[in-house]
């Protein structure tokens, strides 16, 4: 078998009959002479294998699923522990990582391109030979809960959280990808070994290098360190994420105790491969990418009730969400939720156009640009593009495509997808801000802190 995707230094699409042994995949993607990157290698070597599974695919009631398998991988493996892994990579003056998160599962390395073998070494066994010991399951869990406890205190993560359910309720993409309280407990070692049996496989997998190898070298590593690997005689059912039956609402989740409030307006949105990406992008960029954004100018730079309110669109391989979000007093928070809602509105009826749309473009695309000025940047991209399975050849189009959105575009993106009916939540201190707020949203439902239950997808913990 050979990787589904592999890249190298500059790219462009191509593609060759697969090699001996290579049946499970047959496309390789070369990088020599594209117009995204010119600039002379570093002696670097960014290295990913991408899996196109991942919290989407966790088993019912057991959420966390995708994210345990994906952390395990680098601790310990049949032939090394965790520390013995951590000590390795750390004598070759590496980086390795691993992860399951929505839409995808990955592990990978940074190393000197002169390491690149017993570092691919390293990589190939993590990848394919994860032990999914009793002891580390133990620790991660204890390490999760921890982190758990703490971000169930902070209102903005807590409204993350919630926002997942609002949004997409009993869906695939609903549940928290990292877990809850309740369902990490319940992991066991037999469902981590079906998740990854399941799921990692060379048919469901995109292997991606970049920096200083050449196409020759790229074709050689992944068939020395990979090309054993088997994909499951089993078929791969494909997993189709739906927003389940979203109905717009206002949700308030009562801490009492919570120094600030998080404000957030959201809704169901497009999909990666949306034909209206690249205006989302823009409509985005205006509403609420940076300090000069739409939203910004008038919570914080305006009047003072933030210090930051931001928008993001969310998009995912089967659906995705926007959000425009901010902090503030609890006193203020039914303010905020008025004034997001009423930048919204404005979006559809005050053109983004002139200077201002020149900004916002310039905005994308010299973050994009950025983004491609280190190896693992630039293998980040062409992960993205693997996990959505979308051609190469985007990645060359993106700044004129964002460069060709009009105003017309913009307007047309706000009015279909932005405009209302949208879902607020609101968590901090409901007694600071419930009476005001039901003034402008009077089906507001509030949720105690205590009765709140991330695994149900009304949010309420049933008697």
């Amino acid at each position: 078998m050979l990787c589904a995707r592999t890249t190298l230094l500059r790219h462009w699409r191509c593609r060759y009959r697969p090699i001996t042994g290579c049946a499970a995949f047959g496309e390789f993607y070369s990088s020599e002479g594209s117009k995204a990157r010119k600039r002379p290698s570093l002696p670097l070597l960014a290295v990913e294998l991408i899996i196109r599974n991942g919290s989407e695919a966790d088993p019912n009631n057991l959420a966390g699923t995708a994210s345990f398998t994906g952390s395990l991988l680098t601790k310990g493996t049949e032939k090394m522990s965790a520390p013995e892994i951590a000590s390795a990579i750390e004598s070759l003056g590496g980086t390795i990582f691993s992860s399951g998160v929505s839409d995808n599962s990955n592990a990978g390395v940074l190393v000197m391109s002169s390491k690149a073998e017993p570092a691919l070494t390293i990589l190939a066994d993590v990848a394919l030979h994860p032990a999914f010991k009793d002891e580390e399951i133990d620790r991660l869990k204890k390490q999760s809960l921890d982190g758990l406890r703490v971000a169930l205190q902070q209102p903005g993560s807590v409204a993350s959280y919630v926002m997942g359910r609002v949004v997409y309720g009993d869906g695939e993409y609903g549940h928290a990808a990292g877990g809850t309280p309740e369902t990490l407990p319940a992991i066991q070692r037999a469902d981590i070994v079906k998740f990854y049996q399941t799921y990692y496989r060379p048919d469901n997998a995109a292997l991606i290098f970049s920096g200083n190898v050449t196409l020759e070298k790229g074709k050689e590593y992944a068939e020395k360190f990979f090309g054993n690997w088997k994909a499951n005689q089993e078929a791969l059912h494909p997993i189709s994420a739906t927003t389940g039956n979203w109905k717009p609402e206002s949700v308030v989740v009562d801490m009492p105790e919570a120094g600030q409030a998080s404000v957030s307006l959201t809704k169901p949105a497009i999909k990666r491969d949306s034909p209206d990406y690249y205006s989302g992008m823009v409509a985005n960029a205006a509403l609420g990418t940076g300090f000069a954004s739409r939203l910004n100018r008038e919570i914080r730079i305006k009047r003072g009730l933030s210090y930051g309110a931001r928008s993001s669109l969310d998009v995912r391989r089967d659906a995705g969400a926007f959000i425009a979000s901010a902090q503030t007093k609890n006193e203020s928070a039914a303010e905020v939720a008025s004034l997001l809602q009423t930048e919204l509105k404005r979006l559809e009826k005050d053109p983004v156009q002139g200077d201002e749309l020149k900004s916002r473009q310039a905005l994308l695309t010299g973050n994009y640009a950025r983004s491609l000025e280190t190896d693992l940047g630039f293998a980040s991209q062409i992960a993205g593009l693997a996990v959505f399975n979308l051609p190469l050849e985007i990645l060359d189009k993106f700044i004129p495509a964002i460069n060709a959105v009009t105003t017309k575009d913009v307007t047309a993106f706000a009015e279909k997808y932005l405009g209302p009916p949208s879902s607020l939540v609101i968590v901090g201190k409901a007694s600071a801000f419930v009476d005001p707020l039901k003034k402008n949203f009077s089906q507001t439902k509030v949720i105690p802190q205590s009765n709140l239950d991330l695994n149900r997808a009304d949010l309420v913990k049933q008697k």
